[in-house]
């Protein structure tokens, strides 16, 4: 596959910080309360990915994870670990995500990361660390777990929709009876409604089996990106309403869910895709 070419996690380029919108005192404290707790797709999700991903995996990628994860050679060992840094190291917050502005015909990494620190270019990056294999040991170790965690990423919508002056991730919607933040649903709520681990890696193993899944390796980084992007504004967007407050119903919550199930699906086998990419 050509590589063309990133818990609140979001990628702003500096030039846009500015236009980040202010926020009313309700929705300023729902945010502050759950973004401490907010990782992309929640472990849950994370986790579902790599042990649907190790099922995948070629032999050739097996032995390679063996040979860096030593004892324990699972993708589900480290599918947090990029989560869980980030709050040491907060300066791979902004490696989990990206924003391309609307009108925007695709992804330009020039224009929607100047900086190389999105969620398009350290998948990039990563790869290359790992592939080359001429770092010191611990490096490699790191990008390799990095990955891990970024592939999910780039398949979570709102971690690739629009700057803040027009994404719709704080606004409140109501699931279940609780008000909480749009992205807050996507990260964990909304996947919790599915079931527990075993419940919703069953659904990702049907999704996978029902589909050709080759036609899911197609594509650059850029075109994956791209792809998510066009999900955020065309499906989870849409969902809301131009209101203070949306009740997501029983019908836009199946229509996130059959999304959220594809997307976990769609990042474990392109995860498989960039080790193979990387351990030709």
């Amino acid at each position: 596959m050509p590589i063309s070419v990133h818990p609140s996690h979001r990628h702003y380029p500096t030039e846009m910080s500015s236009l980040a919108p202010s926020r009313s005192g309700l929705l300023f404290f729902v945010f502050l309360v759950s973004a401490t707790s907010l990782q992309a797709w929640s472990d849950k999700g994370h986790r579902v990915v790599a042990l649907a991903a190790q099922e995948n995996l070629s032999e050739n990628a097996k032995r390679r994870v063996g040979y860096l994860l030593g004892k324990s050679p699972k993708l589900v060992e480290v599918a947090t670990w990029a989560d869980e840094v980030s709050r040491t190291r907060p300066e791979t917050e902004a490696w989990h995500s990206i924003t391309i502005p609307a009108g925007a015909e695709g992804v330009d990494l020039e224009r929607d990361c100047p900086l190389g620190d999105c969620i398009t270019a350290k998948v990039r990056d990563c790869i290359g660390i790992v592939r080359l294999a001429i770092k010191p040991q611990q490096e490699i170790l790191e990008a390799f777990k990095m990955l891990v965690g970024l592939a999910a990423d780039m398949h979570q919508p709102l971690l690739n929709g629009y700057p803040p002056a027009r994404s719709k991730e704080n606004s409140i919607v109501v699931l279940d009876g609780t008000d909480m933040p749009l992205i807050q649903a996507w990260d964990s709520a909304l996947l919790d409604r599915l079931g527990n681990e075993k419940e919703v890696l069953r659904m990702v193993r049907q999704r996978i089996a029902e589909t050709d899944t080759e036609a899911w390796k197609v594509g650059t980084l850029s075109d994956w990106t791209w792809e998510t992007h066009q999900i955020a504004i065309r499906k989870v967007y849409p969902s809301v309403a131009e209101t203070d407050r949306t009740i997501l119903d029983q019908a836009a919550m199946e229509a996130a869910s059959t999304v959220i199930v594809e997307q976990l699906a769609k990042s474990a086998i392109r995860l498989t895709q960039l080790l193979d990419v990387a351990w030709p």
